[in-house]
């Protein structure tokens, strides 16, 4: 009697293991571990410090183009000065790609923070995965190609 009543109790143990193990299982599923957690937490820190730093590159370019095209127009108004011309032929070209340049350098900026907002909305996101976007910096490079074959084509032909 004393075998048969421990091959019960040892078969509730044994049932009692498998339903533990079998919610381990669950838990070990469904929670990610500390380490995974950390390491996620880590990688979203990560991503999010290299958005601001891409931000702040965007903002850099921004102010070259911009200051640029001050520059430009404020060098080719002293120079028309000084020479003591009145021409406003010379004066218009300069205004022309100073100002496109200037434009330039707002849609950057607009640009990157676009981007950077774009970035952060995914971070936040439980499912975070990568999204292929437009790449903004070849379409910038582009314009500012536009701009200087324009300038360019303006030296050289006197347009």
């Amino acid at each position: 009697m004393g075998g048969s009543r421990d091959t019960v109790l040892s078969s509730f143990a044994m049932n009692d293991m498998n339903a533990m193990n079998d919610m381990n299982d669950i838990q070990t599923q469904t929670t990610p571990s500390p380490l995974t957690s950390l390491t996620n937490e880590l990688a979203r820190e990560r991503n999010r410090e290299a958005a601001d730093r891409t931000l702040l590159a965007w903002i850099r370019t921004s102010l070259a183009m911009i200051s640029l095209g001050f520059g430009l127009e404020s060098l080719s108004r002293a120079a028309i000065n000084f020479q003591d011309r009145q021409g406003d032929v010379p004066l218009l070209k300069a205004k022309l790609f100073g100002a496109s340049l200037v434009l330039l350098g707002i849609l950057a900026t607009l640009a990157g923070m676009w981007e950077h907002r774009h970035v952060l909305v995914a971070l936040c996101r439980e499912d975070y995965h990568y999204e292929k976007r437009p790449a903004i910096a070849m379409w910038m490079g582009m314009s500012l190609v536009g701009v200087g074959l324009a300038a360019l084509t303006a030296i050289l032909f006197g347009l």
